[in-house]
């Protein structure tokens, strides 16, 4: 399936709990283009119009990976995403988040992940975590792009995969 990609403004959307705030991926993107939520109205409406292109241009499915950079940044969002899952039977999400699994939007992202998303907790440890400094345990898969076992996301997979947690490197 295709593969399409959103950002949004690093910090702004961002928990301030972070442990990678002064270490971001972000810090070395500084062309990325980067979406501003402030206007919610505008930013919902301007996702739900490419939610629509996109599953007319791709009727058997195409995936999002969400934030490259940013965050979930309300429960709303969290409800948008679990929206348009069940409306658009060909969407396909994953993603990352610094977000407490048991904040409301922690709450909100466990039951977009029940709703068939691939969100995983950065840096927490366990199931369903991506954790940066590599693999960290027996259980801990490396991520294979990172080591040149494969040559980008779309032809491996993984994280969409398997809910074992996942080592990256330091940005």
């Amino acid at each position: 399936m295709p593969l399409y990609q959103l950002s949004l403004e690093e910090r702004k959307t961002c928990p301030k709990s972070c442990p990678q705030w002064t270490n971001c991926y972000g810090n070395n993107m500084p062309f990325g283009k980067r979406i501003d939520v402030t206007d919610r109205s505008a930013f919902y409406a301007r996702l739900s119009s490419e939610l629509d292109e996109l599953s007319v241009k791709h009727p058997h499915g195409y995936v999002i990976r969400l934030h490259v950079l940013g965050d979930f940044f309300d429960v709303g969002y969290t409800r948008f995403w679990e929206k348009a899952l069940k409306e658009k039977t060909g969407l396909r999400l994953f993603g990352y988040t610094h977000r407490p699994k048991n904040s409301p939007i922690g709450r909100g992202i466990l039951r977009l992940n029940a709703a068939g998303a691939w969100v995983r907790w950065s840096d927490a440890g366990g199931t369903m975590s991506a954790n940066l400094g590599g693999a960290r345990g027996s259980q801990d898969i490396q991520c294979p792009q990172e080591v040149g076992k494969t040559t980008s996301c779309l032809t491996c997979g993984l994280c969409w995969q398997t809910t074992r947690a996942i080592g990256f490197l330091e940005h």
